[in-house]
């Protein structure tokens, strides 16, 4: 349920949380701005569906997030879910957040505004992939 908690999370757009999120910052020589588009969860393309033990589950059929150059980014996702058998369609959700990223060692941290979602991984050498992890899944971006 978590995993629904945290995405349903990056499916709506967040309400401003409280001042014990980190700053962000931005050490850098070239420029990590730009859409990334999620192409894998746990190492499978999407759609992709997690399955929890009372037969509900949640399907992220498209994600992306937009990367700006002043720290701060936000997503777009389309999503559908049952909770208690309840039927959820969202092909517009969406969030916002701050991030820091380090040029040096190529690692990336993002936070949503409510901080439900904390994502925290490393971009690749050209900044074309960006690797993020949240609990025990991993997701695959591209640029």
């Amino acid at each position: 349920m978590r995993r629904i908690v945290a995405l349903l999370g990056l499916a709506t757009l967040a309400a401003c949380g409280g001042s014990d999120s980190p700053s962000p910052s931005q050490t850098q020589a070239r420029s990590f701005t730009g859409t990334y588009v999620l192409q894998t969860v746990n190492g499978k393309p999407l759609p992709y569906t997690w399955t929890y033990g009372s037969g509900d589950y949640l399907t992220i059929r498209e994600y992306r997030l937009s990367i700006n150059g002043t720290g701060s980014w936000t997503s777009t996702t389309s999503t559908v879910s049952t909770t208690a058998g309840q039927l959820t369609d969202q092909p517009n959700g969406g969030q916002s957040g701050t991030y820091s990223y380090n040029a040096t060692t190529k690692s990336v941290f993002l936070i949503s505004q409510d901080q439900s979602t904390v994502l925290s991984g490393s971009l690749s050498t050209d900044l074309s992939t960006l690797t993020v992890s949240e609990s025990t899944d991993v997701y695959v971006f591209k640029q």
